[in-house]
């Protein structure tokens, strides 16, 4: 098993003796073990640089690049959101245009606001669905046939549930009249190792995608990647440019090591991994439901939704037959030691991997055969996802974070432009850009959200940021 950056490790400390160089802790005094601070030096003589690297580093990415379909494969140790950042600074320039699939994450928004390109917004015409919806082909067909001087098209896949847009046939059409497809693939990175899942940006035909390994394989937080497709127009080098923009010139060692070590793990059993991973899950799915009261909505794909294929290992329980709310449910698991990854109004969404055992699944089946709520009125809810009809930005969104900004109660910032962004985890999707004039209904879904138990990010809930024009 090939795995160049770590077996270098290995060998500088078998060999060195005495450090007089970063970090100051020298390989021996910190937090962390000595065993481990071992391995976290520096760009030394053999040990390659992240910025410009032509050593082993070079060697793990081209070695991993082919598993993914890409060209080229670049390590990121700053988490995906550089990797988008980079991806939309490659793509389009100032005023140019890029049609965004409006389930986007904040990482996107903060992409737009430093490329300064022009967003076109595409919406999920997703309906009757409590989950959010994904853009399907004729939405995007609609929005690339209004503005054919865009030069890419930019997919969230999967969203935050595991739902999937048609990336095939969106990619094809894109491709088709000349633009570029970027992908926020955060959650993608096991797809290219089993057919069990759904098919990877790459062989999709994503010119540019980022995967966040950290999510789904055996790397700390932070650990990612950004591909550049095989027959992609792009090139690699300005790929990289952006990149080193964006990413820190003293990158961990640490983390370099686990990126290599996890993809050498996956090039060699990661269909047998993931496989069992799914097996496990599904087993789980059929056990869950048979307590009662548990609706596992990944089982299959949810109509309406606009998605044309699911992550089973995105396992988003419905609970509110159990008279809770998912909120509730994912507290009361936590009194039992058991930490999912999200909660909304309805479900509890479980992030599974490999990582997590058998014993894993026995616990959370004990604990959900014990919890239930009192009263919840399904009647009462709402769709997550909320976006002024047709949100049109009053200003460039680079030009208003410029600006100097006052903070505001909300209703003194109804009719005022934004100059923050502001939305709601689960799914991490803002409802106001910067540039957006305000208004009364985006504030009350989002005090609603608030109420109900979603965190809000970008304003504290009481207040937000608005330019001083």
């Amino acid at each position: 098993m090939k795995k160049p950056i770590v077996e270098m490790l290995k060998r500088m400390v078998d060999n060195e003796r005495v450090r007089f160089h970063m970090p100051g802790h020298k390989g021996r005094l910190g937090f962390l073990p000595p065993d481990v601070l071992k391995y976290d030096v520096t760009e030394l003589a053999g040990t390659d640089n992240l910025y410009m690297p032509s050593g082993v580093i070079c060697q793990s990415q081209k070695l991993n690049a082919p598993s993914y379909s890409a060209r080229s494969c670049f390590y990121l140790v700053n988490g995906s959101s550089i990797g988008v950042m980079a991806s939309l600074l490659s793509v389009a320039g100032p005023g140019e245009k890029v049609i965004f699939a409006r389930d986007f994450h904040l990482s996107a928004a903060s992409g737009i606001i430093l490329s300064g390109i022009k967003p076109v917004f595409c919406y999920p015409s997703a309906k009757n669905t409590y989950l959010p919806g994904v853009v399907s082909l004729q939405d995007v067909k609609k929005v690339i046939s209004e503005n054919e001087d865009a030069q890419a098209v930019y997919l969230t896949y999967p969203n935050y549930y595991g739902l999937c847009p048609d990336l095939n046939e969106i990619a094809a059409l894109a491709h088709s009249v000349g633009m570029f497809v970027v992908v926020d693939g955060a959650h993608a990175a096991a797809f290219a190792y089993n057919d069990m899942l759904p098919a990877h940006p790459g062989e999709a035909g994503a010119d540019l995608w980022t995967m966040s390994l950290h999510k789904t394989l055996h790397v700390p937080g932070q650990c990612s990647v950004l591909c550049v497709g095989e027959q992609s127009g792009l090139e690699d080098d300005l790929v990289k440019r952006n990149i080193n923009l964006l990413q820190t010139t003293s990158p961990s060692y640490l983390l370099l090591a686990s990126i290599d070590h996890a993809l050498a793990e996956m090039r060699e059993g990661g269909a047998k991994l993931v496989g069992d991973a799914i097996l496990l899950v599904e087993e789980f799915i059929l056990r869950i439901e048979m307590l009662g009261g548990y609706k596992c909505v990944t089982a299959d794909i949810p109509k309406g939704t606009g998605a044309v294929d699911r992550d089973i290992t995105k396992l988003v329980i419905d609970v509110t037959d159990r008279g809770m709310t998912g909120f509730l449910a994912e507290q009361k698991l936590r009194r039992s030691g058991i930490y999912v990854e999200g909660a909304d109004h309805r479900n509890i969404i479980l992030l599974c991997s490999f990582g997590n055992t058998r014993r894993d699944y026995e616990q959370l089946l004990t604990a959900l055969d014990e919890i239930s709520g009192t009263n919840y009125h399904i009647s009462n809810e709402m769709n997550t996802m909320h976006f002024k009809s047709r949100e049109q930005l009053q200003y460039n969104m680079r030009n208003i974070m410029l600006r100097r900004t006052v903070n505001l109660p909300f209703l003194k910032a109804v009719g005022r432009t934004a100059a923050c962004t502001v939305g709601s985890y689960p799914p991490g999707v803002p409802y106001i850009l910067p540039g957006q004039q305000i208004d009364v209904e985006t504030l009350e879904h989002l005090v609603r959200l608030q109420n109900q138990g979603y965190s809000l990010f970008g304003t504290d809930g009481y207040t937000l940021d608005v330019a001083d024009i």
